[in-house]
């Protein structure tokens, strides 16, 4: 039986109210100066929207909608790749708001800085940190790449060493 559309814009607006922080996390992470956050996430929206009647629930939702945020933004970027440059383009190259003042204005600058270095990975490693810092388990990351659990793990620990080598020299 198919969904009525009211069902369907219901399901959809309250799907992605749930996991709006995530789709932005990722929208975020894949931002730069010529691919902007609000591009990335009007995206992802579409191809929910349009995957929501195909879902199957086989997978988790919150995998499902993490799968479709990381592909559309990958596939935004290698479609959109010759009119930008992506070595020099990058997130760290956008100009951030101070951190805010009082005891938390640390943590956000740790947090602004961990973002900038994750921006500086290719696009799988980049997905494999964010679901990686969500505490999503290797199974999970598997369902959501397509990777194998032991690429996973191989790749995550790469990814982890470039992070760590980037920090050392951007100290």
């Amino acid at each position: 039986m198919k969904q009525s559309a009211v069902d369907k814009e219901k399901e959809f607006l309250a799907v992605t109210d749930k996991y709006k922080e995530v789709i932005a996390k990722v929208c975020y992470l894949y931002s730069s100066a010529w691919a902007s956050f609000d591009d990335l996430y009007q995206e992802v929206l579409i191809n929910l929207w349009q995957g929501l009647g195909s879902y199957r629930g086989e997978a988790k939702i919150s995998t499902w909608i993490y799968r479709t945020a990381i592909n559309t933004c990958i596939t935004w970027h290698r479609r959109n790749a010759r009119y930008g440059t992506r070595d020099t383009d990058r997130l760290d190259d956008m100009i951030f708001e101070p951190a805010e003042t009082g005891d938390n204005a640390s943590v956000m600058e740790d947090y602004r800085e961990l973002y900038r270095l994750i921006s500086m990975l290719g696009p799988v490693d980049k997905a494999l940190i964010t679901l990686w810092l969500d505490e999503k388990s290797y199974e999970d990351i598997q369902h959501i790449t397509g990777l194998s659990q032991t690429n996973v793990a191989v790749r995550l620990h790469r990814a982890k060493e470039k992070l760590t080598k980037l920090a050392a020299v951007n100290r």
